[in-house]
């Protein structure tokens, strides 16, 4: 091919790029931007600078406030490094003692100052000086044992009880005669509201007595077994069988009887019945 050489087997040099020019802005780099506020806060009343690339010495719009305590900001604005309060150089709690510091450059307490704390030979000292001061003889504890117990109150024996001679012996004991006493009041307060609510039946009517009715309630059982026996052994039991007009109306019969005795045999379970005066 026209292309192929042995030639091109050779590396070719490489080009050295053209480098272009650093960029410089025409603008200058630490002027704020247009309308800035930055740095500005810090008051109520925040200016603006740089307005139609002037920067003015004192920002427009914006009144000058310094801060003293300030250590970071703008200079001028903030208290150099070198000016903090360091230690041993505050004023301390009043005029002289501030003028003291001043004038010597360390602040002293003077007069306010605490006692120094006593050492170890000092207080071993006053210590032996406290005993000697206090220095008795030896107690004698034979002879102050002996005057005490001749001078002490003899001890009175404690007298025997007659458990069998305390008053109320063998006699029920008074709180048990007062619960039963209180029982007994239930009691006849229950009979005297339930005499009210005999009292209190209408007219012409009367409370049923408690045997009368069971009396009637075991009847009433008594009968529904007949007539459910006398309904099972006919022969109106099943759907097929009911097959003329009689069955069906001796079938509806029967349960008729049956629900109306259990009617009655519900209204007769309550406590208590009314029943007319003739009855």
């Amino acid at each position: 091919m026209a292309s192929e050489s042995i030639y091109n087997l050779i590396p070719q040099p490489v080009p050295i790029p053209m480098k272009e020019p650093l960029y410089r802005s025409t603008h200058d780099g630490k002027k704020a931007p247009t309308f800035s506020t930055f740095g500005l806060t810090g008051t109520s009343k925040p200016g603006f600078n740089n307005v139609n690339g002037v920067v003015a010495e004192v920002d427009v719009g914006h009144h000058s406030y310094k801060k003293n305590y300030a250590t970071f900001g703008k200079e001028g604005n903030a208290v150099p490094p070198t000016q903090i309060l360091k230690k041993g150089t505050g004023g301390g709690g009043g005029a002289s003692d501030y003028a003291a510091a001043t004038q010597t450059g360390m602040f002293k307490y003077g007069d306010r100052r605490m006692p120094t704390v006593p050492t170890v030979k000092e207080c071993a000292a006053e210590r032996s000086a406290l005993k000697a001061a206090t220095k008795t003889e030896p107690k004698n504890f034979i002879t102050s044992n002996a005057v005490e117990n001749i001078l002490a109150v003899p001890k009175r024996e404690v007298e025997s009880v007659d458990w069998l001679k305390k008053p109320h012996f063998g006699e029920i004991p008074p709180y048990l005669q007062k619960i039963k006493q209180e029982i007994s009041d239930e009691y006849e307060y229950i009979k005297s509201m339930q005499q009210q609510m005999d009292d209190a039946a209408p007219s012409g009517m009367r409370q049923l007595p408690e045997e009368e009715r069971v009396a009637m309630v075991e009847a009433l059982k008594t009968k529904w077994d007949q007539v459910n026996k006398a309904y099972q052994s006919t022969s109106c039991l099943s759907l097929r069988s009911l097959d003329t007009i009689g069955k069906v109306k001796r079938k509806e019969q029967y349960e008729a009887q049956l629900a109306q005795i259990e009617k009655d045999i519900e209204k007769l379970s309550k406590k208590v019945i009314y029943v007319a005066d003739d009855y």
